[in-house]
């Protein structure tokens, strides 16, 4: 796990966190930790606690990339061991497992090129900000005109 987002949270955030992991719902942390469940709603809401839940959630169990892709490798192996031994078996089986495999493969890449997208437009949002900011009439005879007449040259 990134050592970014556990620095961030501070150490209530942690156990928050840790607790509501352990327990799965709001009220069994309340209970556990002591604390208001207002409290505990809040903290659970703060972005870099989700982003810790999240990533430790995804890293539980075959929801893990690399375990679910190591299991669906698993049973695509043992069913082709069967097919050879075997002689007997329907192609369609091991099509259904091989397709099951691209599409996880296949949403995943598109996730990971939206989440690449998103982080791109937020830098470019930023740098259109800053270009507003430095010329807020523009660059054209419109903006040298406003720029005339706000600074009252003649």
């Amino acid at each position: 796990m990134s050592k970014e987002i556990t620095t961030r949270m501070s150490p209530e955030g942690l156990e928050i966190a840790n607790s509501y992991l352990a327990n799965g719902n709001v009220e069994d942390v309340c209970h556990d930790l002591k604390v208001p469940k207002d409290i505990i709603v809040s903290t659970l809401q703060k972005r870099e606690i989700k982003q810790y839940i999240d990533t430790v959630y995804m890293d539980l169990g075959y929801r893990n990339r690399f375990k679910l892709g190591e299991t669906l490798d698993t049973l695509i192996e043992k069913k082709m061991e069967e097919a050879e031994e075997s002689e007997m078996y329907s192609s369609k089986d091991i099509a259904d497992l091989l397709q099951l495999a691209h599409k996880i493969r296949m949403d995943e890449i598109k996730a990971q090129t939206e989440l690449a997208k998103a982080q791109a437009g937020n830098i470019k949002t930023q740098n259109n900000v800053q270009v507003i900011a430095d010329q807020p009439f523009g660059q054209g005879n419109y903006g040298k005109l406003m720029d005339k007449l706000l600074n009252n040259e003649t």
